[in-house]
């Protein structure tokens, strides 16, 4: 925020605050407030918080892919790496995540969900049998109820939450939790049909100003991992 602005905000807030005691500003009032003053989300959020009030809804997960995102994603040339959404649908990813996403311009868009992929793996899949990888799939159920409760009308959630819940009983068992999780790295073991047993720290890192996730596969040094992803991406740079 520009210095002219925070500086109004700074007096916005203190005019809020100094009204807690007494009558509260309206919520079309504070709204008018946030659109004034050009806030951002969190800022509009902590505004409503001090007049006492629940911030609105947000419209809805962002699913533009910000150019600096796309950039970042083409120069990781030896990291696979791709862009989730909030409710982990695949916006973005770069030349070598091809190898464990697919050629996504093939796939129909309502297919581009990694949750989804992931429930329909057969019950009798060595996937569930992985430690590390129920770890990642809790984290990310807990990571999408989070989601349904910051967009309450987005049609894309609630669909996707409504299909798994009457196709799964297992993602039904996890949703019926409540869970929250803390987000943190898992080792995955994959053993790649054409690269041979690989194994990697699969990062989430969270893309705040968009609500998105940058979803990126690490490595250990100097490891025969890094040595095929070396390989791969030769092989595309040729």
């Amino acid at each position: 925020m520009h210095a002219h602005l925070g500086a109004l905000f700074c007096r916005a807030e203190a005019a809020v605050a100094v009204q807690v005691g007494g009558p509260h500003p309206s919520r079309q009032v504070l709204a008018s407030l946030a659109r004034a003053l050009l806030l951002s989300r969190d800022e509009r959020e902590y505004l409503f918080r001090v007049a006492g009030e629940n911030p609105p809804p947000t419209r809805g997960p962002s699913r533009a892919v910000p150019s600096g995102l796309r950039h970042l994603l083409d120069a990781m040339t030896e990291t696979p790496a791709y862009l989730v959404d909030a409710a982990y649908h695949v916006l973005a990813c770069n030349r070598l995540a091809t190898y464990f996403v697919g050629d996504l311009s093939t796939v129909p868009d309502a297919d581009r969900n990694m949750i989804r992929w992931t429930y329909r793996q057969p019950v009798t899949s060595g996937h569930w049998n992985d430690a590390e990888i129920l770890r990642f799939v809790r984290g990310t159920v807990a990571d999408l109820r989070a989601a349904y409760g910051r967009y309450p009308a987005d049609p894309a959630i609630r669909e996707l939450v409504t299909e798994l819940l009457g196709t799964s009983p297992r993602f039904a068992q996890l949703w019926a939790e409540h869970d929250v999780a803390e987000r943190r790295p898992v080792v995955k073991r994959v053993p790649h049909p054409g690269l041979g047993p690989l194994e990697f720290e699969c990062r989430v890192l969270h893309v705040q100003e968009t609500d998105q996730r940058l979803i990126v596969y690490v490595p250990e040094p100097g490891s025969p991992t890094q040595a095929a992803f070396h390989r791969i991406a030769q092989r595309v740079c040729s």
